[in-house]
């Protein structure tokens, strides 16, 4: 990006000395054998087209803006022409006689690259010009300029175009006119734009798009900076892109070329910094320099004066070069020991962007010996916007992976608790059902000790009884306590609903035979829950006790038990007819 003595390709662009035919000539197979030789559709296939090609004229320049050529200071000139770096306040003036063109030749006008802003009069008349309204600086070096020819402007004999070049800093620059048909003209106008300016458009939104997404996967995984310097690197980039993209420098050209530079340097920092994550590298102090040459490069360019932008251009974009070539030898090295897949993937693209930005480095070389000169067929912004596109489907498929990963570990984890849940809780069925039978057999005990007690004093009482119901009845307790103790004795667990049952079953026999209604309506189901032995002893004597004492001194009837079963909680109420 640049004039005479800048560098137009996007990259990380230094001035080298001439080299001899030879590597010109070696240079030009390695493009072929790369397969990009068909971006040198940059330049326009004259050869075929009916054209008339302005390349000598005069020129003068005036220290102000001026809408009016001047009077003197006319000085015969070539083109293509570049001013001087001190020309950067005025306004340079061409003229060309235009004498025996061709009707068919008379309809348009193309100029490749200009800068700054251009106007074209032919015989007096204002043909076009990219002049903004709004006063911003239009660059036209990457932005050819087209402009239709009305026939009506014209004249048989004594023809003359200006062209009128608002002058600024690095300094101006013209090329060849072309004065065409328009149907040969327009098509190589919009075969430069496509090549130009659509590419770089693209180029720009594809970066913001993939800095956008890997930014935002950075900031879900923190700890993987990967994703932050490839983000960065794609936000840096699509300034360069844009800087390609847009007609006009939306501040101060010089400041705005400045920063561009150091969007290129930007860029190679963060491809450092990339390579550098990806490698998993401790090398501090090789991360260390890179980020001193990028302060560094900072300091330089935006404290350069213009007239030594392409000495200074030349040291900090070298240093980003052979910081990143320096560690694609090292990824080399280690993609080979390792195997690594992913850097053997990775590494020859790096190395193909090298070799193009070394293209590009010699091309502008080249074409800084001539006045005026820019070349054609740079290659650094279409091969590094692939490159982006690599490394941003190398990340995605990283993400991808690690998603992948993770769903399986989450499965597996799953899985694993529920095994140890399922273990648990069958080591708790197990752990409660050994303390039931403990405590069963703790109440097995008891309850031979209260059948000693119980069944001895109902004997007891049969034998001093009078009455014949009374002994009979004592028998039937005596009995009913020998069976619950006989019961209770050879079971370790009952269940809830079937401790239930036998003690209504009990309670309505004894009834039954004293002559005494009785009703029992449950509510609910009764669980098919284990009870506890002790409380479920204790519950059948209580029960039983109270129905002793409704025999005994009710004797009137009816009998209501009532039992309900909720929430793990049995309510038994017993009611009677009787005084008290």
């Amino acid at each position: 990006m640049g004039h005479h003595h800048a560098t137009a390709a996007p990259g990380f662009m230094l001035h080298l000395p001439q080299t001899d035919h030879r590597r010109t000539t070696r240079m030009r197979a390695f493009h072929v054998l790369l397969g990009l030789s068909i971006l040198l559709l940059t330049s326009l296939a004259y050869a075929d087209s009916p054209y008339h090609a302005i390349t000598q004229g005069q020129v003068a320049y005036t220290e102000h803006p001026t809408d009016q050529p001047p009077l003197s200071g006319w000085q015969e000139t070539g083109l293509p022409f570049s001013g001087s770096a001190r020309q950067t306040t005025g306004t340079f003036w061409f003229r060309f006689p235009v004498e025996a063109l061709p009707a068919d030749q008379r309809d348009s006008l193309y100029v490749a690259h200009h800068v700054f802003d251009i106007t074209v009069y032919l015989n007096g008349h204002r043909v076009g010009s990219t002049e903004r309204l709004d006063g911003l600086e239009s660059t036209g070096w990457n932005h050819p300029f087209y402009t239709a020819i009305p026939a009506l402007f014209w004249q048989e004999t004594g023809n003359q175009l200006l062209v009128r070049i608002r002058s600024g800093e690095p300094n101006a620059v013209l090329s060849p006119v072309f004065l065409g048909a328009q149907t040969a003209l327009q098509t190589h106008y919009q075969q430069a734009v496509r090549q130009k300016i659509h590419i770089a458009e693209w180029s720009m939104i594809t970066c913001l798009i993939m800095g956008g997404l890997t930014l935002f996967i950075w900031l879900l995984r923190r700890k993987d900076r990967l994703y932050l310097y490839f983000s960065l690197l794609c936000f840096s980039w699509s300034v360069v892109m844009f800087y390609l993209a847009i007609p006009f420098a939306p501040f101060d050209h010089g400041s705005w070329l400045r920063f561009a530079f150091y969007c290129v340097d930007l860029s190679g920092f963060f491809l450092f910094m990339f390579l550098y994550e990806l490698m998993k590298l401790e090398r501090p102090r090789l991360k260390f320099t890179a980020i001193i040459a990028v302060l560094l490069s900072a300091v330089l360019l935006f404290s350069m004066p213009m007239h030594l932008h392409s000495l200074v251009i030349t040291l900090v974009h070298g240093m980003h070069l052979a910081l990143v070539v320096y560690l694609l030898v090292i990824g080399t090295r280690i993609a080979i020991r390792k195997r690594s897949r992913e850097l053997l993937v990775l590494i020859p693209g790096f190395l193909i962007i090298a070799a193009l930005v070394l293209h590009d480095i010699y091309a502008f070389q080249v074409a800084a010996r001539q006045p005026g000169g820019l070349p054609e067929g740079t290659y650094m912004q279409y091969g590094f916007a692939v490159l982006l596109i690599l490394m941003f489907i190398h990340l995605v498929r990283t993400f991808v992976r690690a998603l992948n990963s993770s769903e399986t570990l989450n499965s597996q984890l799953e899985k694993r608790v529920a095994e140890v849940s399922a273990s648990l809780e069958q080591s708790y069925a197990e752990n409660h059902a050994l303390a039931l039978h403990n405590h069963a057999q703790q109440e097995r005990q008891k309850v031979y000790r209260d059948l000693h007690d119980d069944v001895g004093a109902k004997l007891l009482s049969i034998l001093h009884s009078r009455a014949e119901d009374e002994k009979s009845l004592l028998a039937r307790e005596a009995l009913s306590s020998l069976r619950e103790t006989v019961n209770q004795s050879t079971r370790d667990v009952i269940p809830l609903n079937e401790l239930v049952s036998n003690t209504l079953s009990e309670t309505e026999n004894r009834l039954a035979h004293a002559r005494i209604p009785f009703e029992a309506p449950v509510s609910g189901n009764t669980p098919d829950l284990p009870a506890d032995p002790k409380k479920a002893y204790h519950l059948s004597r209580i029960l039983r006790e109270l129905t002793s004492n409704i025999i005994k001194h009710a004797n009137q009837g009816p009998v209501r038990l009532h039992c309900e079963a909720s929430h793990h909680t049995l309510a038994l109420t017993l009611q009677d007819n009787g005084p008290g």
